[in-house]
């Protein structure tokens, strides 16, 4: 085998003379290097290859980096310019490789005539007369080399070329490793987005049998007091883990940014009901006295119902968790009389409680994900530290502002929110006149599940709900019962086998004779694309499990509202 020096003629460089140095086109280029790596890898390794290129007049140059190959490494050409551009993707042994010798020596190499020595760069119709290549230094080694190539006798290369790749892959170095950094992070950022929608899947699919279970069990134990007694215990203590598992998922939405709201014209009353039921269990059980003010008259708003009653919900849960037994708790809803004069917008909503109180080191950090108490009874109650994180930004959707206070330690604390969603005063005296409730009798209803528990369970609560129950576990039946049954609702399970939720849908959806079928989705998945695609699917509703009866009564209060209106 030939030595190393009869391939590398390096000490050839120190007795050619130099070109003057080009400093502002150097700079220029590592200005385009540093914008590179706001964009991906392959853009940052081809602007290094444009740059060397460029740099050093070349006729071909290229960024090589180590691959480990089971027990071997080898050189992949990851960027190409100029001759060899069509090389790129290349892979070469480390041994058979001008750069294997380079990063073993550690410093840059010429090499002359490397055709002779490295039969894997004889390429047809490619002469090449010099190749220059330096390794890319990281700080766990080297990632791998930048060469350039010459293909003329008359172009050989010298000490400044030998200077100006030498930095230019010191450039290449860093980027590299604050790009890979960055796309590691994004990748596990990711999977962890993943991993928690899919836990959340899999932990609301076993919930959805029990709370259902649980609350049938109610119903039919209704004479046996005891039996009430400790179902509604393991009921309470169902809402409280599904707001756990809300929050985490949340969690992850927010810190992707993906969490979203949807307008709609609704009532604040109804929505601060809603949150308020949410949490009566805790603050009943902590025998808390609740004082609701400002909402004695309807209080049209636009805003997303589910979103802001979740907030208003969170912080009523904050209050009682940091109230001692035995507290008082205020939601009290303002319109201040200057914009209601002047046709404003703005809703100010506080909720204040005489509880604990928050340390004045603590206030700033209140809306930060994970941020909680340190105080021990308080830190007892549980939580996760995310619901003023999430209320917070569910707040700025809605182009409001939430702000918290407190005089310090045992002297409560104030949660102001400032919303512009009231409508205007016409549109509410409009609100007023033509609010009625709309009674719902029975309905015909499908449900589609694969699990025979969940399906079980959830057929019996909505039997003694008085609803004519149809079941079927797989797509294909679902499919034949729509057709034989038609049902004026059908609820049906996405994640199944053969044939999912979504394709169920689509079937439906194809025969005009069934347009009057409302499809209700229920899954696991929660997250804005999961109801997307639900919609585009053709169902009507997008439902999380474990089924909520009350968004379900809801759902069918609507559209019994739109059959009477002459909508359907």
């Amino acid at each position: 085998m030939e030595s190393n020096r009869k391939r590398t003629q390096t000490d050839a460089l120190s007795t050619r003379p130099s070109r003057a140095a080009d400093h502002a086109s150097e700079n220029a280029v590592l200005l385009r290097l540093a914008r590179a790596q706001t964009g991906s890898r392959g853009q940052l390794l081809q602007e290094v290859a444009d740059a060397a290129l460029l740099l050093c007049n070349a006729g071909s140059s290229g960024i090589s980096l180590v691959e480990e190959t089971g027990l071997h490494s080898q050189f992949r050409w990851l960027a190409v310019a100029g001759l060899c551009v069509g090389l790129e993707g290349k892979a070469t042994a480390w041994r058979e490789c001008p750069c294997g010798l380079t990063l073993e020596s550690g410093e840059p190499q010429l090499f002359v005539q490397p055709q002779e020595h490295f039969p894997s760069l004889r390429f047809p119709g490619v002469e090449i007369t010099e190749g220059l290549v330096v390794p890319i230094p990281t700080g766990s080694g080297f990632a791998g080399a930048i060469w350039v190539m010459s293909h003329t006798p008359t172009r050989r290369f010298d000490l400044e070329d030998v200077r100006l790749l030498s930095n230019l892959a010191v450039s290449a170095g860093a980027a590299l490793t604050i790009v890979d950094a960055r796309d590691i992070g994004a990748e596990n950022d990711r999977r962890h987005g993943e991993f928690v929608a899919m836990l959340g899947h899999e932990l609301r699919n076993p919930m959805a049998p029990i709370d259902s279970a649980i609350g049938a069990a109610k119903r039919l134990c209704a004479d046996n007091e005891k039996a009430v007694e400790v179902l509604t215990i393991a009921q309470r203590q169902m809402r409280h883990l599904r707001t756990l598992i809300d929050d985490l998922l949340d969690a992850a939405r927010l810190k992707h940014g993906k969490l979203a709201i949807k307008h709609s014209d609704t009532s604040l009353n109804e929505i601060a009901f809603d949150a308020v039921t949410a949490v009566k269990h805790h603050i009943e059980s902590r025998r808390h006295s609740l004082k609701l003010t400002g909402l004695e008259v309807p209080v049209p708003v636009r805003a997303d119902h589910v979103r802001l009653s979740q907030v208003l919900g969170n912080l009523l849960s904050n209050a009682a968790k940091y109230t001692p037994v035995g507290g008082t708790i205020e939601l009290a809803v303002k319109i201040p009389s200057d914009l209601e004069k002047s046709g404003g917008d703005v809703v100010v909503i506080e909720i204040v409680d005489n509880g604990i109180g928050i340390d004045s080191s603590l206030q700033p950090h209140v809306f930060e994900l994970f941020a909680q108490s340190a105080r021990g009874s308080a830190r007892a109650e549980g939580g996760l530290g995310i619901g003023l994180a999430v209320a917070k930004r569910m707040v700025e959707l809605h182009d409001g502002t939430i702000s918290i206070h407190s005089e310090g330690a045992n002297r409560g604390t104030v949660v102001t929110l400032r919303l512009p969603i009231l409508r205007s005063q016409a549109e509410r005296l409009a609100a007023k006149d033509s609010a009625e409730s709309l009674g719902l009798g029975p309905v015909r209803l499908l449900l589609v599940d694969d699990n025979p528990d969940a399906l079980q369970s959830l057929g019996i609560l909505l039997e003694l709900d008085g609803h004519q129950i149809t079941t079927c576990d797989n797509g294909h039946d679902a499919v034949r019962l729509v057709n034989e049954t038609h049902p004026e609702v059908a609820i049906i399970d996405i994640g199944m086998p053969e044939m999912d939720g979504f394709e169920v849908a689509r079937v439906i959806r194809a025969d005009e004779r069934l347009d009057n079928v409302m499809l209700i989705a229920l899954t696991g998945y929660a997250a804005e694309p999961d109801k997307s695609r639900a919609l585009a699917a053709g169902f009507d509703c997008h439902l999380t499990k474990p089924l909520s009866l009350e968004k379900l009564q809801s759902i069918l209060a609507n559209r019994a509202g739109e059959k009477l209106g002459g909508i359907v």
